[in-house]
């Protein structure tokens, strides 16, 4: 388990956020296949000392879909995995506030680098009630925690003075931050100091190359493509951050193109009745076609998404053969 310091330094590179491998009746977790999934992950950090960081328990791995018990067993067979090859960040979100603590506790407990949270999404407090989350979840821990900054699933959001505020508490030392604001993004790296917190852009490879050609100091990006073709996203990140050629990069995110343009149509084609406005909205999409497209992966297993959400359909699944062969990912 990393000190907050040693974790904020290796806060950077490709973040793949896990999904959740649930048996085909949806009744259990494939603990094997996330054992398998993440020593996937662990095998290509290891292989060139790649800068990788795995979050498992996020949105993304259908937290709030699985009892307490699961989140724990899922978090301490990823921590068990991974056994220190690769920092390990755990969610422990909660829309009430001692809920999220004792998650934290665990993490800490079980041996996770960093405790992600995001913000509290029932009752939206006010900022000083926001302020105060964080403060007592991090004060609970000696482990660093990562905000996650993400309106959609929260129908909030931490404006760059809030975030630059919660920056100076000692433990606080990372932000996964989804917001689609660039002048916010520019904002935060501004006003928080670069010792005191390492900057994650949440939108994945297209966003971090766009604020990367800003100049905006964003040092790696959260990922789903990353679960099941690490490659492919790490030569985003090498081109932008090892070697600062946008050219390169742009052709490394045209590979990526058919997987993009696919959830992007899906998504669009499915009626939501969520209220979010839409630069905020997530595609959710790219959660059963992420499973979906590990499930063509050899070795590695998505398995079924947990209700409410549903699973892409069989003409998807064609579609998506055909863009991880245009990847070729199969």
């Amino acid at each position: 388990m990393m000190t907050p310091e040693e974790f904020k330094k290796k806060c950077k590179g490709i973040v793949p956020v896990q999904y959740c491998p649930y048996t085909k009746d949806c009744a259990s977790i494939d603990f094997e296949a996330l054992r398998r999934n993440t020593q996937f992950l662990v095998d290509f950090a290891k292989n060139g000392n790649k800068d990788v960081v795995i979050i498992t328990n996020g949105s993304t791995t259908e937290f709030y879909a699985n009892s307490v018990e699961e989140q724990q067993s899922v978090i301490k067979t990823v921590v068990e995995t991974a056994s220190g090859a690769v920092p390990v960040v755990a969610g422990v979100s909660g829309a009430g506030t001692q809920k999220a603590i004792k998650m934290a506790k665990y993490a800490e407990e079980v041996g996770a680098d960093c405790a992600m949270v995001v913000l509290p999404y029932y009752h939206t407090p006010f900022k000083e009630g926001l302020y105060q989350h964080y403060k007592a979840i991090a004060e609970s821990v000696n482990i660093g925690i990562m905000v996650y900054n993400n309106p959609d699933v929260a129908g909030a959001i931490i404006d760059p003075e809030l975030m630059a505020r919660l920056s100076k508490i000692d433990n606080i030392i990372a932000l996964k931050d989804n917001t689609p604001i660039i002048g916010e993004l520019f904002s935060k790296t501004l006003l928080i100091e670069p010792e005191d917190m390492a900057l994650l852009h949440g939108a994945g490879e297209v966003g971090y190359v766009g604020s990367a050609a800003f100049g905006f100091r964003y040092k790696g990006f959260v990922t789903f493509i990353g679960n099941f073709a690490p490659q492919l996203s790490y030569e985003v990140y090498e081109a932008v951050e090892k070697e600062r050629d946008f050219v390169k990069a742009q052709e490394a995110l045209r590979k990526l193109a058919p997987i993009l343009n696919l959830v992007a149509k899906s998504s669009a084609e499915r009626p939501t009745p969520s209220l979010i406005p839409g630069g905020y909205k997530t595609p959710y999409a790219y959660m059963d076609l992420g499973k979906a497209a590990m499930d063509l992966i050899p070795g590695l297993y998505g398995g079924p998404l947990r209700m409410p959400l549903q699973d892409t359909t069989d003409e998807e699944k064609k579609e998506l053969k055909a863009a991880l062969k245009k990847m070729d990912l199969i």
